[in-house]
């Protein structure tokens, strides 16, 4: 339970979720095929649970002509197994299967789910090859980009393996159906949460504990289980109903809002959260009626549905399968041999890009295992996944230094950086930048044994997967922040952390630092504190390092030159309080038009744009950049990006992220303040401004200028590059950065909460 995806950030979402997904799993198990669900939870491991609960039913099988017990367990996949969600990792290893000397045999048979058998086959095949035929071989049978994929295995034309079904209960031939008394209670919400809180070493009875649990409830996407959708409603039979009213109207997103399913859901949004203010400003559009009902027009095509079904389908509630034969399908036009109008069906759309993306993460993964070192080198990369509101996002990760056992001070901290890249970039892109931190990042700098470094793919960009989804700065941003808090702080154990990016990785990470400071409660003085996602912060940010940045600067003239509200009124606080202007992007069809028509421009052109943004430095970009970009921009679902970015909401400014002296929550006197009902975090902390003088973007030499004279403690580090400093001179930015942690690493403690009335 502690691997669950989500779990360690929305755990009373997740008690209410599982609670559901039991109980509905009791239900048709009864109903089906006639038989009690057993449930045994107990253990302090997986070990120690297996062991229990095969003496249980070995001694209730005693006396009988049982020979031999059969665990049948769904294999995930090797991403899931890799993160330890997928429970077939957990036989694998299990020891007690290995050393049972009973009588009685355990074998393990794993199934799948998978839409169809040839891919996995294929590479089954790949990554059995032995040594001398991988040399000889020069190609191997799974492709590497998805149109390959898709016209080689036949994906537009050839159905999906279709659900099995529920086979009757079959008592002859010696199987047996068992009866234990003690393990057929199936467990409510509340015994859910202990087993979580338990697994999770959570003390519930702690007031603290119980407030952080309760903040970060609904403060997932909105319209998913974890951001307003009831966790109580995952049971096989409601999620099953929703895909037939979906697929009865043709998949139309107007006739499912007037649907009966539709209509008895209630969507619960989050005032703390900005990611649901943006999706609710896009639903409400040009309307002046704060009340009318919602549309669907500003959103992408199913959308809501692609929302909804991320948990149903992340707890297995629904199978693949199953999504992708009730899918309503139009016939197709005349124009249907040209992509853009091409008719497709939202739900295989949705289950094919899951499939795509889980079965090219376990090449990766068999790849990289082929080639791992059992002690990686320093500043080596190394692929991981993990998985937010279900959808399998890549990540890279290394570890840069080693203490030599004495630190600069007498804390004994973990601690890392966090690298965000650029629009249409991927974590890839700061393996350079990674392996030269390794030169400079002296061992006195490291307070613990190792000093890491992680390299998210963004949801939507690299090898993360791409869902129908309204992209958004606070989705980025919620994003980030649960990567920390899942992966650097969960997982990896980090006390502390320096977050930094490039372009609107720069952007996301200035959010994601401000956001961090936003305290453990949901309301100060009696006003709510927003952030990206509506959750607290792990106030555990240290630095922040910017490398050309996105995102509106606002100087001390622009500032002073504005009046009314809009001199007092922050774009967060605007957003939260629905004070935006109204939401017109251009219709949805033109949008997909002019965005496929750019990515067929860009992509033939990735290496000449790419050389232009690297003006010092243009060999940088070697085949791996360009073949990564390309392989990226051609997975199903990249074109949402590009959808999205023509209807973002105003984006807050650099002014209100870092807390500046002018044009910021923290720069309004508290009479100003006192008529503005929302509360905001900012970044007050140590700022590197290691800017590319050179980018053909924009002025980027006046814009470090301008974020250098936001406040105090923002230093900026001019280099001789372009837009992409990291990659195109990594030995230099990484001195930079080095440098910079050295002279601040002394007033570096994690500072109280920056916090202010917007």
């Amino acid at each position: 339970l502690s691997k669950i995806p989500g779990g360690a950030s929305h755990v009373l979402d997740t008690e209410m979720m599982l609670a559901s997904a039991i109980s509905s799993l009791a239900t048709r198990l009864k109903e089906d095929v006639g038989l009690d669900l057993h449930v045994y939870s107990r253990g302090q491991s997986f070990d120690e649970s297996m062991d229990n609960a095969l003496r249980l039913v070995k001694e209730n099988a005693s006396g009988s002509a049982i020979t031999g017990i059969t665990i049948n367990v769904c294999d995930l996949g090797d991403a899931d197994n890799d993160m330890g969600y997928g429970p077939y990792a957990h036989l694998q290893d299990c020891t007690v299967l290995d050393n049972d000397d009973s009588a009685i045999s355990i074998s393990v048979k794993p199934w799948d789910c998978s839409l169809r058998t040839e891919p996995w086959t294929d590479l089954h095949d790949d990554y059995h090859l032995d040594e001398q035929k991988r040399e000889t071989q020069s190609k191997s049978k799974f492709p590497t980009q998805y149109p390959a994929y898709e016209k080689q295995y036949q994906i537009k034309s050839r159905d999906a393996i279709k659900p099995e079904a529920v086979p009757p209960l079959d008592t002859s031939g010696g199987n047996m159906q068992l009866s234990i008394p003690e393990l057929q209670a199936i467990p409510d919400s509340k015994d859910v949460l202990k087993i979580i809180c338990r697994s999770l070493d959570l003390d519930t009875e702690c007031p603290e504990t119980r407030k952080i649990l309760e903040n970060e409830r609904n403060t997932g996407l909105y319209g998913s289980h974890w951001g307003g959708m009831d966790g109580a409603n995952l049971s096989e039979t409601d999620v099953l109903a929703g895909l037939e009213a979906f697929a009865s109207c043709n998949e139309d997103d107007d006739a499912f809002l007037q649907s009966k399913w539709w209509q008895s859901r209630r969507l619960e949004r989050n005032g703390r959260s900005l990611e649901h203010a943006s999706i609710t400003w896009m639903m409400r559009g040009d309307s002046d009626d704060d009340f009318a009902p919602i549309k669907t027009t500003n959103l992408l095509k199913g959308e809501l549905m692609v929302r909804y079904l991320a948990a149903p389908l992340l707890f297995g509630t629904v199978s693949s399968r199953t999504v992708w034969h009730m899918a309503s399908l139009e016939e197709g036009g005349a124009l249907d041999f040209i992509p853009l109008f091409r008719k497709s069906s939202v739900l295989r759309d949705l289950v094919e890009g899951r499939e795509w993306h889980r079965i090219f993460a376990a090449k990766n993964i068999r790849d990289d295992y082929s080639k791992q070192e059992e002690t990686p080198a320093l500043g080596v990369t190394q692929a991981a996944y993990w998985r937010w509101h279900g959808f399998l996002c890549r990540y890279e990760k290394s570890i840069v230094a080693k203490s030599t056992g004495v630190a600069s001070n007498d804390l004994s901290m973990k601690e890392g950086i966090v690298l965000v890249h650029g629009f249409g970039a991927s974590g890839s892109q700061w393996s350079k930048a990674i392996k030269a931190l390794t030169k400079s990042l002296t061992p006195d700098l490291v307070c613990d044994d190792e000093y890491e470094a992680v390299a998210p793919d963004l949801l939507g960009f690299g090898e993360s997967e791409k869902p129908q989804l309204s992209y958004t700065q606070y989705l980025w941003e919620s994003n980030v922040a649960s990567f920390i808090k899942e992966v650097c702080v969960r997982e990896s154990k980090w006390d502390e952390f320096v977050i930094g990016g490039n372009s609107i990785g720069g952007y996301t990470s200035m959010g994601v630092a401000a956001d961090d400071r936003v305290p453990i409660s949901d309301s100060i003085n009696g006003v709510n504190a927003v952030s990206a996602s509506g959750a607290p912060g792990t106030n555990r940010c240290t630095g922040l390092v910017l490398m050309n940045s996105a995102g509106r600067i606002l100087s001390r003239e622009e500032v002073q030159n504005q009046s009314g509200l809009d001199a007092l009124v922050t774009v967060g606080a605007e957003t939260a309080g629905d004070d935006l202007p109204k939401c017109r992007p251009p219709p949805r069809a033109l949008a997909s038009f002019f965005g496929t028509g750019l990515l067929g421009y860009l992509r033939p052109r990735i290496q000449s744009i790419c050389k232009n943004l690297y003006p010092t430095n243009p060999d940088a970009v070697d085949e791996t950049l360009t073949t990564n970009i390309l392989r990226d921009s051609l997975d199903p679902g990249a074109i949402n990006v590009m959808i999205s970015g023509s209807k973002l909401p105003p984006p807050r400014t650099a002014n209100e992220l870092l807390g500046a002296d002018f044009g910021s929550a923290r720069s309004h006197s508290k009479e100003d303040s006192s008529i503005i009902s929302a509360a905001e975090g900012y970044w007050s902390g140590r700022t590197l401004v290691a800017q590319g003088i050179l980018d053909p973007l924009n002025d980027a030499k006046t814009r470090s200028q301008l974020l250098g004279a936001l406040r105090s403690g923002v230093d900026v580090s001019p280099i001789t590059a372009g837009h992409c400093p990291h990659d195109e001179l990594p030995d230099e930015v990484a001195g930079v950065v080095a440098e910079w942690m050295t002279k601040t690493k002394s007033s570096s403690s994690i500072e109280s909460s920056s916090m202010i009335i917007a």
